[in-house]
């Protein structure tokens, strides 16, 4: 739970970010499955940065469509609802990050690290047979946001936690219980509540440091890749945040690949939702391609999203 005095000291802030209201009444309408396609193109049309943010990527060489996409509608069809909403949140958290003048905090490097976690999130989500990739996609890149809220606004409480992490070899969540009396997992929460995110992306940034399991356990059963029939829809049938799962697994995938370490996490490592029938599903699947191990599938996605998120 958010601290009350952090909660005090954030909202008395003017200069906090911002969900652009077009941005939140086109993620609210894509959430109405009664809503088609010309409804949020023309939403989208009423704010010039998202429009030729969409355009960009539609006529992009990564897709490579035979003709010029002219039209956000046209766009809407072409990309599908999923990769809309990532680019949506992309260009959001980008212009966030731009504003961010951190000495204590490359924000750089959080960015890749941020880029990974919604690319190897969407990746998992395939493998898993979770039915939306694309929320997965922005459930990873925007999960820590609370981090950046710390580091910009919160620099002489962001100090102490580093200060405690190099001193005691606390892990970033245990430093940031010791300074806030909370975490970056509240603190993203309390903001993705006030731009009115979909209560599923409320719980990923909310709880996904929640619990705790062997995490070598995890990455032993991923890489050894015994062959099964994936069922579909698995994560919705047994765990009861697949999104927060999903997340979850993605920081421990960033963890082991070098991409977290502006955490500053080099004895104790921060506690991540891992639920049980996640391990013992991930003990059964088939995640090896003949030519490319996880790692590289995973590096492979992160590149590609990597040029997706710099157009």
């Amino acid at each position: 739970m958010l601290n009350s005095i952090i909660q005090k000291q954030l909202e008395s802030l003017k200069q906090l970010p911002t969900m652009p209201a077009i941005a939140t009444a086109v993620l609210q309408t894509m959430e109405n499955s009664d809503v088609n396609g010309v409804v949020i193109a023309k939403l989208i049309e009423r704010d010039a940065a998202l429009t030729a943010r969409v355009l960009a990527v539609a006529n992009s060489p990564f897709y490579g469509f035979s003709r010029k996409i002219s039209t956000v509608e046209l766009a809407l069809v072409l990309l599908g609802l999923s990769t809309v909403k990532e680019i949506i949140i992309s260009l959001i958290l980008q212009g966030i990050f731009a504003k961010i003048q951190s000495s204590i905090l490359d924000i750089n490097v959080f960015w890749r690290y941020s880029v990974f976690c919604g690319s190897t999130s969407r990746f998992l989500a395939r493998k898993l047979g979770y039915r939306i990739a694309g929320e997965a996609f922005v459930a990873g890149l925007m999960h820590d946001i609370g981090i950046l809220i710390e580091a910009q606004y919160l620099t002489k409480e962001f100090v102490e936690i580093q200060h405690l992490q190099q001193k005691y070899g606390l892990s970033f969540v245990e430093a940031e219980l010791e300074v806030l009396q909370c975490t970056h997992c509240d603190i993203g929460a309390w903001f993705a509540e006030k731009w009115q995110l979909p209560a599923q992306l409320i719980e990923s940034l909310y709880f996904h440091h929640s619990s705790n399991l062997k995490e070598k356990e995890i990455l032993t059963h991923l890489a050894d890749g015994t062959p099964m029939q994936e069922s579909a829809y698995y994560l919705e049938q047994r765990i009861e945040q697949p999104l927060t799962a999903l997340v979850a697994l993605s920081e421990l995938f960033a963890l082991e690949l070098g991409f977290k370490q502006w955490a500053g996490e080099v004895e104790t490592t921060s506690q991540l939702y891992l639920p049980n029938p996640l391990v013992e599903h991930l003990t059964s699947l088939q995640f090896n391609d003949p030519a490319n191990s996880l790692q590289d599938q995973l590096l492979n996605e992160f590149e590609t999203a990597v040029e997706f998120t710099r157009m």
